[in-house]
């Protein structure tokens, strides 16, 4: 017979759990996703393995949404989803994929963590706020890591990375950040999963078009695929993709968005040890001063949103 007294603690046990499960998730599935993208690369064309994986993903995120009874998108809500994917999804993750044949994952997760720098400075511009001496000094520190990053040498010619991939790099963060903040005032579905498989779906279309267009369909082979490739193309879509984003939309109807906008400094510190570790990538004093510095302009900007949003 359970007493009266141990009833509840079923209730709180599993809340906490979820909490650390939900957690781990983005900090350690989004954290190793820059290393499968590497690996992805290598064989595949960037912006046609982009465009598969964010294809696959949004359409099985949509389905399993509409199988949970929420309501489908409007036309209007298909046309902004239809903005938002290409600005945010195509216009991230299409740079992304191209540029990690050249950079390593962990430099692509360190600049990639600039995200919030750049959302903190759009909404700081939208809002004609004056500009805060946090702001300015940590996108002061974003920036001199970007430069410690640049004469980090490149994964396959052992040379500096070219600069045009770190522009790549660092236009894809703005293209995220500049979707975030302009993503709010379009009308998109209220179902967080179901706005999210839209944008996934058309911006992997969108892709899709593109890689078509610059010829990347001929340059596949299917006897490059190896099961590394395929391990690491289902561990982006299931993992990073659906499952990652599932945990990451519940942390933010129960957690401060202040510390579940902590996987910014998680993410690179686990892609740089995963890099180092696992895929051959080179622990240089430029790697890891460059990731101090990126992830205290990070700190600095967030430690700001979160004494405004208290205050």
């Amino acid at each position: 017979m359970t007493s009266t007294a141990s009833a509840p603690a079923p209730s709180v046990a599993p809340s906490r759990v979820l909490r650390v499960v939900a957690f781990a998730a983005i900090y350690l599935i989004w954290g190793a996703s820059f290393l499968a993208i590497r690996i992805v690369v290598a064989r595949v064309p960037p912006l046609l393995a982009a465009g598969v994986r964010f294809v696959i993903a949004g359409l099985a995120l949509f389905l399993w949404s509409a199988a949970r009874g929420t309501a489908l998108p409007t036309l209007r809500q298909w046309r902004s989803a239809a903005l938002v994917g290409v600005g945010m999804f195509a216009c991230n993750y299409g740079p992304v994929f191209w540029a990690e044949q050249r950079v390593s994952s962990g430099v692509t997760a360190i600049i990639a963590s600039l995200i919030p720098v750049w959302v903190a400075a759009l909404e700081c511009m939208r809002s004609a706020r004056r500009v805060s001496a946090r702001l300015l000094l940590g996108t002061a520190w974003g920036l001199a890591g970007v430069v410690s990053l640049s004469f980090t040498p490149q994964q396959i010619t052992g040379q500096r990375i070219a600069p045009v991939a770190l522009c790549a790099l660092l236009f894809s963060t703005f293209a995220w950040a500049g979707g975030t903040v302009w993503s709010q005032r379009l009308p998109l579905p209220a179902a967080k999963p179901m706005s999210a498989s839209i944008q996934m779906l058309l911006g992997g279309v969108a892709m899709l078009m593109v890689s078509l267009a610059l010829g990347e369909l001929p340059k596949f082979h299917v006897n490059a695929i190896n099961r590394r490739v395929i391990f690491s193309m289902l561990y982006l879509i299931l993992g990073a993709s659906i499952l990652a984003f599932t945990a990451y939309i519940w942390l933010l109807g129960h957690e401060p968005s202040t510390r579940v906008a902590s996987y910014a400094y998680v993410n690179p510190v686990v892609a740089v040890m995963l890099g180092w570790a696992l895929g051959g990538e080179t622990l240089s004093l430029q790697v890891i001063l460059g990731m101090v510095l990126v992830l205290a302009g990070v700190v600095t900007v967030l430690g700001e949103r979160k004494t405004s949003a208290h205050g």
